[in-house]
């Protein structure tokens, strides 16, 4: 990563810690897991537009972001995210250009965040994964991260167009996957272990 994305990824962590601590008590367990070097892939539960910031704020290396590539479409997205280091991806994942750029990044050593789901929860429970992550940890040589993201779904879900400013989020790091040697099924089903263990939902929440 270049000195102004370390830079620019470093004041984006100051704000949004500071926010997500005031406003929602902020708890990370298990940052420590994080390798502080070499190429790793973050994935985590997608419940929430508050997600990427909140992996931004707790994992303690600077991340390459994995948006979809509409959102340019957004003069908004575009400045708030012009400093961040971004490789935009097509929804479908059929982006060759792209998968290449990450591997070479993820060989050289960056830290890449990718949400397998794809798209935001409905309700909050963890979806199907897709296989992009095993296909990079395969060919890039790197481990997997797994991570859970508790309490954004009810503080910002998606319909809403405002997040709620109150309530816990608490972010969970769990120990790096070696799925290198595993096919696509077995990686698949190794992750979604792990982010069950750590507290992923896979019921519906409680109605009133």
């Amino acid at each position: 990563m270049k000195w102004w994305g370390v830079v620019a990824n470093n004041a984006f962590k100051v704000v949004t810690w500071s926010f997500f601590k005031a406003c929602f008590r902020l708890r990370v367990e298990g940052a420590e897991r994080c390798p502080r070097k070499g190429g790793v892939i973050v994935v985590a539960n997608h419940v929430s537009l508050f997600d990427p910031p909140l992996l931004g704020s707790s994992l303690p290396r600077p991340l390459v972001y994995t948006p979809r590539r509409t959102l340019k479409k957004s003069w908004i997205y575009r400045a708030f995210t012009a400093l961040l280091d971004l490789e935009h991806v097509e929804r479908d994942g059929r982006d060759v250009g792209v998968t290449r750029r990450l591997i070479a990044r993820l060989r050289d050593g960056d830290a890449v965040a990718l949400f397998p789901e794809q798209t935001r929860s409905a309700d909050g429970r963890l979806q199907p994964l897709t296989p992009g992550f095993a296909l990079l940890a395969r060919q890039a040589g790197v481990p997997v991260l797994p991570v859970v993201i508790d309490g954004a779904f009810e503080a910002w879900p998606r319909g809403m167009s405002r997040p709620r400013l109150s309530g816990r989020i608490a972010v969970r790091v769990g120990a790096p996957l070696d799925v290198k040697e595993m096919d696509r099924k077995e990686a698949i089903a190794c992750v979604e272990q792990a982010l069950r263990e750590l507290g992923a939902r896979v019921t519906a929440p409680a109605t009133a």
